[in-house]
């Protein structure tokens, strides 16, 4: 249970039923941040939108955003998302034993360059709350500059998420702490 109490769907506006609807055709349930983003139907509106953009439609792909958001979660201790989106990211092609090291704060071995510079990455934003001219030349030559956009606006949308999960202490839905 968060902080906020959850919405009742049989009481929504117009507007929330319509934006409700929209977040959970895909997901088949409306969790995480969107109850509290309802409050205000076109926040949540857009923040689904950029999330469907950066997770469906990015050339960084599946396997990349997967690791980026689990990078963010660790940094911040995030236990919904992270519980949320470990299994994605071995679904993407993570290995089990990145996403093992990552849970326990261990630097993982990558036999992929674009996950280890994906990693590098977003540990350096996510420690520093910056990225170094050295790293953001990695992350170009190995990305692009599209993929470089996209990694770090996932870098970026997670960091805020994680802050709105923490913040309206929403929980796994087992009640579990994956992160120690």
């Amino acid at each position: 249970m968060s902080r906020m109490p959850p919405l009742d769907p049989e009481t929504l506006s117009p507007k929330q039923a319509r934006v409700y609807e929209q977040i959970a055709g895909r997901r088949k349930t409306v969790r995480g941040p969107f109850p509290m983003w309802l409050r205000n139907p076109k926040l949540a509106e857009h923040a689904n939108q950029f999330g469907i953009a950066l997770r469906d439609h990015s050339v960084i792909g599946r396997r990349i955003f997967e690791l980026c958001v689990l990078v963010v979660c660790r940094a911040g201790s995030v236990q919904y998302a992270w519980s949320s989106h470990a299994p994605q990211a071995e679904i993407a092609g993570i290995s089990p034993e990145i996403v093992k090291a990552i849970q326990e704060n261990r630097t993982p071995e990558f036999a992929k360059t674009d996950e280890r510079v994906a990693y590098e990455t977003a540990t350096e934003i996510m420690r520093t709350n910056n990225l170094s001219q050295a790293s953001y030349d990695k992350a170009l030559a190995q990305f692009g500059e599209q993929g470089t956009v996209e990694l770090i606006s996932t870098i970026g949308y997670y960091a805020m998420v994680g802050i709105f999960l923490k913040s309206f202490d929403v929980r796994p839905p087992d009640g579990s702490t994956p992160l120690k």
